[in-house]
């Protein structure tokens, strides 16, 4: 008997759930299927932070959800752009990167620097200094090169394989000994 009375009460309850989605009228059919119920579980402290930042905002949990969705699609195309912007045209980057190393190369054995030192691209009538680095993707035992580097803005001749630019150390031209920062561009010249 109690088992009959728990089925019909099953059976009313599943009639009425049933109705109810029948009873819907079409304009609020459209609206469900477009206006989706979405619905989290939070901890307590989590659900007490979440109120307190949403009492402090003046909004309610959908328009902040609104404001987080485009704030979060417009940090994603800003990765994306720049993910881009990174990888640009392979071939181009190469070509610069041939075009440093041969610069490097014509510094290195070439060019007289004592007498003729190069002068920075981005200043224009400031002196590069001798400096040495180290090779970030170099197959020598012992990475380090010599280089040329602004003391003014820190612009440095790259080599192909790219020198880490924190591994930089000042080189004194007269002593060959590791310095701090070049007293004057001056020092670089033998009179």
């Amino acid at each position: 008997m109690a088992e009959e009375s728990l089925r019909a009460q099953l059976e009313v309850k599943s009639t009425v759930t049933k109705a109810k989605g029948k009873n819907k009228s079409p304009s609020r059919k459209r609206y469900d299927d477009k206006h989706r119920i979405r619905s989290l579980r939070l901890d307590e402290k989590d659900n007490e932070r979440l109120d307190k930042l949403l009492e402090e905002l003046d909004l309610s949990y959908s328009e902040w959800a609104k404001r987080q969705i485009r704030k979060d699609e417009a940090m994603i195309e800003k990765k994306v752009e720049l993910l881009a912007s990174k990888q640009g045209n392979p071939l181009l980057e190469d070509r610069v990167r041939c075009l440093e190393d041969l610069l490097h190369q014509v510094l290195s054995v070439g060019v007289d620097t004592l007498e003729y030192p190069p002068l920075c691209p981005r200043c224009g009538d400031q002196e590069l200094c001798r400096c040495e680095g180290r090779e970030m993707e170099s197959t020598f035992a012992h990475p380090e090169v010599h280089t040329w580097k602004c003391p003014k803005c820190g612009y440095f001749v790259n080599t192909y394989r790219g020198i880490d630019p924190q591994s930089i150390k000042w080189v004194d031209p007269e002593s060959g000994d590791y310095i701090k920062k070049p007293k004057s561009t001056e020092s670089h010249r033998k009179n």
